[in-house]
């Protein structure tokens, strides 16, 4: 199984970029096999009519035609041994470029003052009240539509950015839409009471009024002053939030319901009480008018499906299932015969609520059942995004192994699949950031046993990450599994719409690397066919080949010596000139496959 693609987050530096650029440029200059004249900019020099720096090029280096050896670089001029696996020559040294805080991203490319350098990109040590940097700026992500949910993931036009999610149809209540940014005016310091009244830099908003400084007991998060010790989206720390069954006590998210009985974890077992007189403090999902309601905790012993029956009651139950952990509901039925199925992991406990339609309140019986082993899917989750469950593998059987490949190991371990189907065509991000172990996360299509459509081990360390593309009422199951036999525990399941890539073609300028189509293409769609040449050392040493000939029988010698960087070579160009920008690009002499 290969890599999932993410392709809106390789951020070019202007080396490569350059390169595309010259690159691209070759297509047209050298289409007809002649000789071309080059009017070079310092330091580039003319060699055979291309423009090359001699300080960096391995077959013109110090001087043209002078080539360094396969296990040599070029480099300040002069040929040098090659550096290590990750690192890169820069002048005499061989740096890391992804955290070189003189070289960041690329050679020379030094961070400012009071910057690092992660992952090839400088960054501030930090931004206050839960901001995030994205290119030198302090921002919000959950709710800036330029960098929605991460840097550089831009809402399209008429999108809002909502909780770090683009969204159409406008802002949820209570949040006001101000140039895209779902925003609370009683707390947003940038958008104060009213859409564009900016608070300064030492006042905060509090009541949609400019202070000064957030006053005791508050902490700033973004563009608000908050109690962390009660606020639900900033429980305990910024960006914290608590789910919608959960409030936030002493820092912490803890469930709004509570349990008046421990029914342990015998089964199977019998339960005879009423809820009439008790108090309504649940309103379950599966009815629009609940009622009086007891609430029982049970723990499963071991990993299994089990069963809540109230259909021997005496009058209209409402059953429905809460875990006990997140607080989130597994299951509700309001059918006259209410019964409840979960699949539940070993040591799990849940809440049974007892609950009654339209009022209706009285005497009930509760069966609890162990009904089968575990199954898969374990669950089945609501067709919305974004959305986060929580469960666990431990106890667990292996029901699902990965498809093995580059990416993805195939691991006995066990797994834990829920159905989710796509309410809308698109692009959705699943991950497992939250995880207590190392996680594999797959998906596959319909069924647990259907084709494997994406699989992932590591995205971050120990923790998985998968994006496809679905369409509208397509159901897909999404395995939690582990990396060996020995990896199980408590699990975090996000589910989020991707970002889509931009659309370039149209803007009536095919550019190059540095402009146009081309560059929205390189930056965006493109980016990872752009990558798997210009990463490589071979295929660097291909185009430079390529681009120094003035013949035809010069380039297909180049492509004769490496076809496989060939290959490459042609694969960006048709990405960029027939898959991204055909209108834009037309009369660009390249022939599309």
């Amino acid at each position: 199984m290969k890599k999932v693609k993410s392709r809106f987050r390789l951020a070019p530096t202007y080396t490569l970029l350059w390169l595309v650029a010259a690159a691209l440029a070759s297509v047209a200059s050298c289409s007809d096999g002649g000789p071309s004249t080059a009017e070079c900019v310092a330091p580039d020099t003319a060699c055979d009519g291309i423009c090359v720096n001699t300080s960096t090029s391995s077959n013109h280096c110090g001087a043209c035609g002078t080539v360094c050896a396969s296990d040599q670089t070029c480099s300040a001029g002069a040929c040098v041994a090659a550096c290590e696996a990750g690192q890169t020559t820069c002048g005499d040294a061989c740096v890391d470029l992804a955290t070189d805080e003189a070289h960041c991203g690329s050679c020379s490319e030094a961070c400012a003052e009071g910057q690092t350098c992660q992952d090839g990109a400088c960054e501030a040590d930090g931004c206050s009240g839960g901001r995030t940097d994205c290119d030198g700026e302090c921002v919000n992500t959950a709710s800036d539509p330029e960098n929605c949910g991460a840097c550089g993931a831009a809402c399209e036009e008429g999108e809002s950015c909502e909780a770090g999610a683009c969204q159409a149809g406008g802002c949820s209540d209570g949040l006001t839409d101000c140039d895209g940014a779902c925003v609370d005016v009683d707390r947003s310091e940038s958008h104060c009471g009213t859409c564009g009244t900016e608070c300064n830099d030492d006042q905060t908003c509090v009541a949609g009024v400019c202070q000064g400084g957030c006053g005791s007991g508050l902490t700033t998060c973004g563009d608000a002053c908050v109690d962390v010790q009660t606020d639900t989206e900033n429980c305990g720390t910024c960006g914290t939030a608590c789910n919608a069954t959960q409030v936030c006590q002493t820092g912490m998210c803890a469930c709004t319901v509570g349990p008046g009985h421990d029914l342990g974890d015998a089964v199977p077992q019998f339960v005879n009480a009423t809820t009439a007189g008790l108090p309504n403090s649940y309103a379950p999902s599966c009815v629009s008018a609940s009622s009086s309601e007891r609430i029982y905790s049970f723990t499963a012993a071991t990993a299994g499906v089990y069963s809540f029956d109230s259909s021997n009651s005496g009058y209209q139950v409402v059953l429905a299932l809460l875990d006990a952990t997140g607080c989130s509901e597994l299951a509700c039925n309001a059918d006259p015969n209410a019964i409840v199925t979960a699949d539940l992991a070993m040591g799990q406990t849940v809440y049974i609520v007892v609950d009654g339609a339209d009022g209706q309140a009285g005497t009930f019986e509760l069966h609890v059942t162990r009904a089968s082993a575990p199954s898969c899917p374990a669950g089945t989750l609501a067709p919305s995004v974004p959305q986060t469950i929580t469960g666990s593998t431990v106890g667990r059987p292996n029901s699902v192994r990965p498809t093995a490949s580059t990416w993805c190991r195939d691991a006995s371990a066990p797994d834990a699949g829920y159905a989710f189907t796509a309410p809308v065509s698109g692009d959705y991000t699943f991950d497992t950031y939250g995880s207590a172990f190392d996680t594999v996360l797959h998906v596959r299509d319909a069924t647990c046993q259907g084709t494997q459509l994406a699989c992932n081990d590591d995205t971050v360390i120990e923790q998985s990450e998968v994006t496809v593309t679905l369409t509208a009422g397509q159901t897909v199951v999404i395995v939690v599994d582990g990396s060996d036999a020995t990896r199980s525990g408590a699990f975090t399941l996000n589910i989020q719409r991707a970002v889509p890539p931009p659309v370039c073609d149209g803007s009536g300028e095919c550019g190059d690397g540095s402009s146009g189509c081309v560059r929205c293409a390189v930056e965006g769609n493109c980016a990872d066919e752009v990558a798997a040449c210009f990463d490589t050392r071979e295929c660097l040493e291909f185009v430079d080949c390529y681009l120094t000939c003035d013949t035809d029988a010069c380039k297909d010698a180049c492509i004769a010596a490496d076809p496989a960087s060939a290959a490459l070579f042609d694969a960006y160009r048709a990405c960029i000139y027939c898959s991204e920008c055909p209108i834009d690009c037309s009369g660009e002499a390249f022939t599309c496959p």
